[in-house]
């Protein structure tokens, strides 16, 4: 994965909670189909732990059709919040790279 989707990986995965409630390989695909590199478990599972802690997003088991129970993540209000104010520093920051790569 490069660097700057791993830093941008929180951003990335409140956005693709904001659409809705999606389980954790839900969240991957929608990454991926959004044309992001594939997101291995061991660098998506501990963020939405730790986004958990925060109180940025809610888990719940949800019982599936076809398998095992799955945990479903959803928003909070203050994930809502960082969502907003992480497009807003990325936004400011892709306008700069924009200034720069402009230059020379």
């Amino acid at each position: 994965m490069a660097a700057w989707q791993r830093a941008s990986l929180p951003m990335l995965i409140l956005s693709a909670l904001a659409v809705a409630p999606r389980h954790g390989y839900g969240i991957s695909q929608a990454l991926e189909s959004a044309g992001l590199q594939p997101i291995k478990g061991a660098q998506l599972y501990p963020l939405l732990v730790r986004l958990q802690d925060e109180g940025k997003i809610v888990a719940q088991w949800e019982q599936s059709e076809s398998g095992p129970a799955r945990k479903v993540y959803e928003l909070t209000a203050a994930g809502h919040r960082q969502r907003e104010e992480l497009c807003t520093e990325w936004q400011t920051f892709m306008t700069a790279v924009e200034t720069v790569s402009r230059v020379g």
